[in-house]
């Protein structure tokens, strides 16, 4: 959720004019998702996945893939889908070759988890991108994503007319450009598109989909006051329930042994409101070990209003994977062992309070840097980015 303002492209004025039809169209749930039971539920070798036939048809729809749903039929048969459909598989494909196939491939080196354990895996300002972080975990058992952003819902697309659906998938691509330009969002171009499209979920659909994944089920998450999670058969967010809110979706991965889960928690994670006594700081601090992920995260660890959040991941993580935006170097002096990847650049321009002096004479030592081979972060335009992979001694 990186606070960079830049103008958003006009959206054509007839998209613009059916927006409060839009609105109309927010997704509730046709009924309960299917509740997973017995073995039957879980997917690998020999058993069968229980799919959740409406909201995965809905992600794969907005994902622009195809499928044999009778009922999406004639939406997929118009132009509006079709050209949308290759859109999306031009800038996925661009996107696969250039960053997330050589992330895959570097990951499946480096990132296998320690003992080989089931992993958990924390992506705070991560917002929906779900599919960085799955391609550097594919095997995680659990993945916790957060942002600022609402959850929202899925689009209850076959009542809306043609013209309707192609409004909402002109948002989908307005939504998405930002990630294929540049491998995170903006939060003012999200401020803009995300109403629209009624929340994240959409996203997070599109991404899971992309990723191979098909849904199991869609819950809604909220907490009882000392962290406990509660869930429910999801509906569309009270927009008057105080937050946080959150989504569950347990997916299974075509070749993969086991369901896996992603939660999504909409919340703001400054000092002042993520407070000890608050219940999502409370799920977290209940938490055992995490491998913890940052990227493009606005050098918020850097302000001393976000240090609630800041000694929760420094408590919590065996590891951490993160670039210069995350926790300030410093912080890793005892107690850790750092490998550093890719080239230091000093932060661009709308975050000059995150340089740091002793991560860059880190860099600069010969050989101590080792190679990184895909862009992601802040200087995608030059491709001189960063990470570091920080295990606890």
């Amino acid at each position: 959720m990186p606070k960079i303002r830049r103008p958003l492209a006009v959206l054509p004025g007839i998209f613009l004019a059916l927006l409060p039809a839009l609105f109309s169209c927010r997704a509730q749930s046709p009924g309960p998702p299917p509740e997973r039971t017995g073995p039957s539920s879980e997917a690998g070798p020999g058993r069968t996945v229980i799919r959740d036939a409406v909201h995965d048809e809905i992600a794969k729809f907005l994902a622009g893939l195809p499928s044999d749903s009778e009922s999406y039929r004639p939406l997929r048969e118009t132009a509006a889908w079709s050209d949308y459909a290759r859109e999306i598989e031009t800038n996925w494909a661009e996107t696969e070759e250039t960053r997330l196939r050589p992330m895959a491939v570097w990951a499946e080196t480096e990132l296998a988890a320690p003992d080989g354990s089931a992993e958990v895996v924390f992506y705070p300002f991560g917002g929906p991108d779900f599919v960085t972080v799955y391609r550097l975990f594919p095997k995680a058992e659990t993945y916790i994503l957060l942002g600022l952003e609402r959850v929202g819902s899925l689009p209850v697309l076959l009542p809306m007319s043609p013209l309707r659906v192609e409004a909402y998938l002109s948002l989908m691509k307005a939504a998405l450009a930002d990630f294929f330009k540049r491998s995170y969002f903006i939060t003012d171009h999200m401020d803009d598109s995300l109403p629209h499209l009624d929340g994240v979920l959409p996203v997070i659909a599109f991404f899971l989909a992309r990723s191979g994944g098909s849904v199991v089920s869609v819950r809604r998450v909220d907490f009882d006051p000392d962290g406990g999670l509660l869930e429910t058969a999801f509906r569309s967010p009270d927009e008057n329930a105080g937050r946080p809110r959150g989504v569950r979706i347990d997916f299974s991965v075509e070749g993969a042994d086991g369901i896996q889960t992603l939660y999504y928690f909409s919340k703001d994670l400054e000092n002042k409101v993520f407070t000890p006594d608050t219940p999502l700081h409370r799920h977290l601090d209940g938490l055992s070990e995490a491998t913890t992920f940052i990227k493009s995260a606005s050098y918020l660890l850097h302000y001393e209003n976000f240090s609630r959040i800041r000694d929760l991941i420094l408590a919590k993580s065996r590891r951490i994977l993160q670039d210069d935006s995350g926790i300030p170097f410093r912080h890793f002096r005892d107690g850790w062992r750092v490998r550093l990847f890719g080239v230091y650049e000093k932060p661009i321009k709308d975050f000059l309070i995150g340089e740091q002096a002793d991560l860059a004479a880190a860099f600069r030592v010969p050989e101590a840097a080792e190679p990184l081979p895909f862009n992601l972060g802040y200087h995608w335009w030059a491709r001189k980015d960063n990470l570091l992979l920080i295990r606890r001694e």
